[in-house]
């Protein structure tokens, strides 16, 4: 039980889409001593020293919708569709009548309609609903607000040694909503970005774990005495795994003022500024200028960026950008994650880095089981190795 508690502690940390939670089967979910634990794992955790941040109470009331309706449901046998269609819109109405009534007049758990269903409820889930119910309009039961930045927590796995967390969790202020139409894409933790951050995992604990099939370097990527470079780092979770896993330096760079801002307000929240420092970077612009001031002679040991060759535009400046980093480490170990959403973006890549000399070694990438983080997988993210073509 504990260890199914402890998924559910993550997924719902991290705002995983309520309707893949994993929740156990019906017969362990209605047990009182699993929804007891469901109270202080998740929803009531107490007053405890780092703990992360709850989500925001939209999110935990539609989190408590999907579990009272799994429960709901449980109480019924051989249930059908049209069924379900009204014990759906049985729950839709209840909802509407705690919202429509006065303050002082709000059903309190001990006083809604009692009958089989409820009975197997927690008290506690039910009066957390029915409180969020009150607090929260109609409107905010829904996924993310378009401008809404919410608190996402991405907790690390265990150490082989002492079999806590190799780190402590990693929150960031992310906007769940946000595709691409405020002009950037950095400010949420996208899938390519999640699969490097395991990807460095994996390959720094593979000496210690199995991870049945997922890919894997080969080498630990990151070393204690190395320096790592992220580019493109958004809200900069590569890089800040990458200094949980003992990086000695770690420069996070982006192009755009505002998420180097939110970078520098993200190392500062998780512990890291003192490892891990933010410049704003314009690829392709060379060392002279003012966006990469103080980058002169820098070496890094490794260089990483996540869905960095998202649009045909931004391959030349990119690719020149390697160009520049391998002028200065030939042996620079580079290590990109893509996922592919356009086969011919990629191809024009490929084809660059061949014009500039530079190989690549891709495999397709396979999450670790059990996962680290969570994240669709049904597009395919790309793992690439990209090395200078040895002189003649």
């Amino acid at each position: 039980m504990e260890h199914q508690i402890a998924v559910l502690r993550r997924q719902y940390l991290q705002l995983l889409e309520p309707s893949c939670l994993s929740f156990p089967p019906l017969h362990l979910l209605q047990q009182p001593v699993f929804q007891a634990a469901l109270c202080t794992g998740l929803f009531i955790p107490g007053t405890r020293d780092a703990a992360p941040p709850p989500p925001p109470e939209r999110y935990t009331a539609r989190v408590l919708k999907r579990l009272t309706s799994l429960l709901s449901e449980g109480g019924i046998q051989q249930r059908t569709v049209a069924d379900t269609v009204v014990a759906e819109n049985s729950l839709q109405e209840e909802e509407e009548n705690v919202r429509s009534q006065p303050p002082h007049k709000k059903s309190k758990p001990d006083q809604l309609p009692a009958s089989p269903k409820r009975q197997e409820i927690d008290e506690r889930i039910l009066s957390l609903y029915t409180r969020l119910l009150s607090n929260t309009p109609s409107s905010s039961i829904t996924p993310f607000p378009p401008t809404s930045k919410e608190n996402v927590t991405y907790t690390l796995p265990p150490s082989p040694f002492s079999g806590r967390p190799i780190g402590p969790p990693i929150t960031l202020l992310e906007s769940r909503a946000v595709i691409s139409g405020s002009g950037t894409t950095g400010l949420r933790t996208w899938e390519a970005a999640l699969a490097l951050a395991e990807y460095l995992i994996v390959s720094h604990l593979e000496r210690f774990y199995r991870f049945p099939g997922a890919v894997v370097a080969g080498t630990r990527l990151v070393e204690e005495v190395g320096s790592v470079l992220e580019l493109g780092a958004g809200t900069g979770l590569v890089g800040i795994v990458a200094a949980r896993l003992g990086a000695g330096r770690v420069v996070v760079t982006d192009g755009d003022e505002g998420v180097c801002d939110s970078l520098k307000s993200g190392l500062e929240r998780n512990g890291v500024a003192d490892v891990v420092s933010v410049k704003r970077l314009m690829w392709g612009e060379g060392e002279g200028k003012e966006s990469n001031e103080g980058n002169e002679g820098e070496r890094f040991d490794l260089v990483v960026g996540a869905d960095v060759i998202y649009d045909g535009s931004t391959i030349p400046p990119f690719v020149a950008e390697l160009v520049r980093l391998f002028r200065k480490n030939p042996s620079a170990k580079v290590v990109i994650s893509t996922t592919i959403r356009n086969e011919d973006t990629f191809s024009l890549f490929r084809d660059s880095c061949a014009e500039n000399s530079l190989l690549l070694s891709e495999n397709t990438w396979t999450p670790p089981t059990p996962p680290i983080f969570y994240y669709p997988t049904d597009t395919p993210i790309r793992i690439s190795h990209v090395t200078r073509e040895s002189p003649e």
